[in-house]
Protein backbone atom coordinates (compact mmCIF):
# COMPACT_ATOMS: atom_id res chain seq x y z
CA UNK A 1 0.00 0.00 0.00
CA UNK A 2 1.68 3.18 -0.81
CA UNK A 3 1.66 6.28 1.36
CA UNK A 4 -1.24 8.25 -0.50
CA UNK A 5 -3.76 5.23 0.00
CA UNK A 6 -2.44 4.80 3.64
CA UNK A 7 -2.75 8.66 4.64
CA UNK A 8 -6.48 8.40 2.74
CA UNK A 9 -7.33 5.15 5.00
CA UNK A 10 -6.39 6.76 8.07
CA UNK A 11 -7.94 9.81 7.39
CA UNK A 12 -11.37 8.33 6.84
CA UNK A 13 -10.68 6.06 10.36
CA UNK A 14 -10.12 9.26 12.19
CA UNK A 15 -12.84 10.98 10.85
CA UNK A 16 -15.32 7.91 11.40
CA UNK A 17 -14.01 7.38 15.17
CA UNK A 18 -14.54 11.25 15.61
CA UNK A 19 -18.10 11.64 14.64
CA UNK A 20 -18.94 8.08 16.67
CA UNK A 21 -17.19 10.22 19.50
CA UNK A 22 -19.09 13.24 19.22
CA UNK A 23 -22.12 11.52 18.67
CA UNK A 24 -21.77 9.73 22.04
CA UNK A 25 -20.46 12.57 24.01
CA UNK A 26 -23.68 14.44 22.99
CA UNK A 27 -25.90 11.22 23.68
CA UNK A 28 -24.51 11.01 27.37
CA UNK A 29 -24.49 14.57 27.66
CA UNK A 30 -28.46 14.18 26.33
CA UNK A 31 -29.33 11.98 28.91
CA UNK A 32 -27.72 12.87 31.23
CA UNK A 33 -29.75 16.25 31.07
CA UNK A 34 -33.02 14.57 30.61
CA UNK A 35 -32.63 12.43 33.95
CA UNK A 36 -31.58 15.51 35.85
CA UNK A 37 -34.44 17.06 34.42
CA UNK A 38 -36.76 14.89 35.61
CA UNK A 39 -35.85 15.22 39.11
CA UNK A 40 -35.43 18.86 39.06
CA UNK A 41 -37.56 20.48 36.39
CA UNK A 42 -35.74 23.64 36.86
CA UNK A 43 -32.32 22.69 36.94
CA UNK A 44 -30.22 23.78 34.02
CA UNK A 45 -29.03 20.65 32.60
CA UNK A 46 -26.73 22.08 29.73
CA UNK A 47 -23.66 23.61 31.15
CA UNK A 48 -20.63 25.01 29.87
CA UNK A 49 -18.65 22.56 32.55
CA UNK A 50 -20.65 19.45 31.23
CA UNK A 51 -20.29 20.28 27.67
CA UNK A 52 -16.31 20.67 28.30
CA UNK A 53 -16.22 17.57 30.31
CA UNK A 54 -17.86 15.54 27.55
CA UNK A 55 -15.63 16.64 25.21
CA UNK A 56 -12.50 16.71 26.91
CA UNK A 57 -11.42 13.29 25.89
CA UNK A 58 -12.35 13.90 22.81
CA UNK A 59 -9.74 17.30 21.74
CA UNK A 60 -6.72 15.26 20.67
CA UNK A 61 -8.35 13.45 18.26
CA UNK A 62 -10.25 16.57 16.99
CA UNK A 63 -6.53 18.34 16.77
CA UNK A 64 -5.36 15.61 15.27
CA UNK A 65 -8.21 14.98 12.76
CA UNK A 66 -7.76 18.94 11.80
CA UNK A 67 -3.82 18.31 11.60
CA UNK A 68 -4.27 15.47 9.19
CA UNK A 69 -6.54 17.71 6.90
CA UNK A 70 -3.81 20.43 6.63
CA UNK A 71 -1.24 18.45 5.96
CA UNK A 72 -3.40 16.63 3.12
CA UNK A 73 -3.62 20.27 1.84
CA UNK A 74 -0.09 21.48 1.84
CA UNK A 75 0.94 17.94 0.31
CA UNK A 76 -2.12 18.13 -2.13
CA UNK A 77 -3.27 14.06 -1.34
CA UNK A 78 -6.84 14.41 -3.06
CA UNK A 79 -8.55 10.68 -3.64
CA UNK A 80 -8.34 10.62 -7.19
CA UNK A 81 -12.02 8.32 -7.45
CA UNK A 82 -13.57 11.26 -6.06
CA UNK A 83 -15.21 13.44 -9.38
CA UNK A 84 -14.32 16.92 -9.37
CA UNK A 85 -16.43 19.75 -11.14
CA UNK A 86 -15.57 20.09 -14.82
CA UNK A 87 -12.58 17.28 -15.30
CA UNK A 88 -15.19 15.41 -17.74
CA UNK A 89 -15.97 18.38 -20.00
CA UNK A 90 -13.57 18.97 -23.00
CA UNK A 91 -10.69 22.13 -21.99
CA UNK A 92 -12.32 24.38 -24.20
CA UNK A 93 -15.05 24.52 -22.28
CA UNK A 94 -13.70 24.33 -18.87
CA UNK A 95 -13.69 28.14 -16.98
CA UNK A 96 -10.48 29.72 -17.62
CA UNK A 97 -7.89 29.29 -14.03
CA UNK A 98 -7.21 32.66 -14.10
CA UNK A 99 -4.17 34.64 -14.19
CA UNK A 100 -2.82 33.17 -10.81
CA UNK A 101 -0.04 30.59 -11.33
CA UNK A 102 -0.74 27.24 -9.05
CA UNK A 103 2.31 27.50 -6.73
CA UNK A 104 0.72 30.94 -5.61
CA UNK A 105 -3.02 29.98 -4.75
CA UNK A 106 -1.34 27.24 -2.86
CA UNK A 107 0.54 30.10 -0.52
CA UNK A 108 -2.26 32.06 -0.67
CA UNK A 109 -4.15 28.93 0.65
CA UNK A 110 -1.31 27.92 3.81
CA UNK A 111 -1.32 31.36 4.60
CA UNK A 112 -5.16 32.02 4.60
CA UNK A 113 -5.51 28.50 7.00
CA UNK A 114 -2.83 29.44 9.36
CA UNK A 115 -4.28 33.10 10.15
CA UNK A 116 -8.01 31.00 10.35
CA UNK A 117 -6.32 28.89 12.94
CA UNK A 118 -4.54 31.68 14.63
CA UNK A 119 -7.53 33.77 15.15
CA UNK A 120 -9.78 30.61 16.46
CA UNK A 121 -7.11 29.94 18.67
CA UNK A 122 -7.17 33.73 19.95
CA UNK A 123 -11.24 33.02 20.02
CA UNK A 124 -10.48 29.74 21.97
CA UNK A 125 -8.15 31.84 24.71
CA UNK A 126 -10.18 35.39 24.78
CA UNK A 127 -13.25 33.02 25.80
CA UNK A 128 -15.40 33.55 23.03
CA UNK A 129 -15.61 29.84 22.10
CA UNK A 130 -17.46 29.07 25.36
CA UNK A 131 -19.68 31.94 24.84
CA UNK A 132 -20.95 31.47 21.58
CA UNK A 133 -21.55 27.04 22.66
CA UNK A 134 -23.01 28.23 25.45
CA UNK A 135 -25.85 29.98 23.26
CA UNK A 136 -26.27 27.81 20.98
CA UNK A 137 -26.43 25.09 23.46
CA UNK A 138 -29.55 27.33 24.81
CA UNK A 139 -30.74 27.75 21.82
CA UNK A 140 -30.71 23.81 20.42
CA UNK A 141 -31.85 22.64 23.65
CA UNK A 142 -35.01 25.62 23.20
CA UNK A 143 -35.59 24.35 20.08
CA UNK A 144 -35.91 21.01 21.07
CA UNK A 145 -38.13 21.58 23.87
CA UNK A 146 -35.57 20.49 26.38
CA UNK A 147 -34.98 23.89 28.12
Amino acid sequence: MDKKKLYLLLQSILCVVLCALLIAAVLGVSSEGAARKAEDPLARIFTREKAAAALAPILPLLLAAAAMTALGLVLQIRDERTARPGKDRPPHEREPRGAVPPSRLRLLRAVLLVLALALIAAGILNGSAQDVFGKAVKICSECVGLG
